[in-house]
């Protein structure tokens, strides 16, 4: 029997990778998971609760770029969210850093008072991301 437990690990491709390197690591904070080696044109990123693992295309065509609307994005993956205890504090902590999506945060609330405060960026390839304060309430 089939038993999934968690999600090990994700990639993200790209033609430049001490590009994201810089980005995730440096701008991010996030740490290594494994030794960082630029000359074997990989990294391995420590999200906390998952691997990013960024690894090297010659591909150079650039993703096409999606929007915080999801009715009006093309299919396939949309983007990866980072919980924040606060999110007006990472926003301000990220600001002139990062290219947001969005000028504002948005709020989502669900009727059943799990509510959300996000705000989207851009990494240098294009690729969504959020920083999200989650408040969930369980049913």
């Amino acid at each position: 029997m089939l038993k999934l437990k968690r999600i090990d690990n994700m990639d993200i491709l790209t033609p430049n990778v001490q590009r994201l390197v810089d980005f995730y690591h440096g701008v991010l904070g996030l740490p290594f998971f494994l030794p960082y080696q630029r000359e074997e044109h990989w990294a391995a990123i420590d999200t906390g609760n998952l691997t990013l693992y960024i690894f090297r295309t010659m591909n150079a065509t650039p993703n096409p770029r999606r929007t915080a609307v999801n009715l009006e994005d093309p299919p396939g993956f949309d983007s990866f969210a980072f919980e924040v205890d606060d999110l007006d504090d990472a926003v301000a902590a990220l600001e002139g850093k990062v290219r947001w999506v969005t000028n504002e945060p948005i709020e989502w609330r669900h009727p059943s008072g799990t509510h959300y405060r996000y705000r989207p960026m851009f990494d240098p390839d294009g690729n969504m991301l959020y920083v999200t304060e989650p408040h969930k309430v369980q049913c």
